[in-house]
């Protein structure tokens, strides 16, 4: 298994895996367009991102991962893709009635809000581009083709991320797992994840230490 730099050549394969291993996810129910331009934006945008693949002995994409530092990974995308997503959402009102995604388009909602109120300058923009805070390695997106798991993709991506992350100075990473996905949260348990509790209470949050 190898782990490599994603390009946007690849970025059919990685829309197919997300709507695979995530087909009840608000952004695949938007379908294969909306999940094309979140990646794409996520792969281009202003990002200090890692972005990589784990490929088979036949150069085939097994998996993928995007973290690092992301500046509007959601914020930027919906501002990006406004009227796209609008036409969408009223071409399947059907969505509303789904309870993820109504809980998403809330987010989405309150972020264009906030938006609209705090309108943000280009050189606080730039400033922060060239100024990225050395807090957390966020993992932002992780997924293996469901039918290739347990080949050791995902842990390959993980390390390969871990390294990356120390070798720029994060002493810590971070994700968030829907707290039902048993599995993943058992996966990541494996790989020395720890669950970060909210006043008592688990809601998906998980950190890992980079140093000993």
């Amino acid at each position: 298994m190898k782990v490599l730099s994603l390009t946007t050549s690849v970025l059919s394969f990685v829309v197919q895996i997300h709507r695979t291993a995530f087909p009840d996810s608000a952004l695949t129910k938007l379908g294969a367009e909306a999940v094309r331009r979140y990646y794409l934006w996520l792969m281009t945008g202003p990002h200090d991102a890692v972005n990589v693949g784990a490929f088979d002995d036949q150069d085939n994409l097994v998996g993928f991962c995007f973290g690092g530092k992301f500046r509007g990974a959601l914020s930027g995308f919906l501002q990006q893709n406004r009227g796209f997503l609008i036409r969408t959402v009223l071409m399947r009102p059907w969505l509303l009635g789904n309870e993820i995604f109504r809980e998403r388009l809330s987010l989405a909602l309150n972020i264009f809000r906030r938006l609209r109120q705090k309108p943000r300058s280009t050189t606080a923009v730039k400033k922060e581009v060239s100024q990225p805070k050395r807090s957390s390695f966020g993992i932002l997106s992780i997924a293996v083709d469901p039918q290739r798991q347990k080949t050791g993709a995902g842990r390959a991506i993980m390390e390969y991320c871990a390294q990356v992350a120390l070798q720029q100075g994060f002493q810590f990473m971070d994700l968030t797992v829907h707290p039902t996905n048993h599995n993943a949260v058992a996966f990541y348990e494996r790989l020395g994840w720890e669950r970060v509790l909210e006043q008592g209470e688990w809601k998906g949050r998980m950190t890992k230490s980079l140093v000993r």
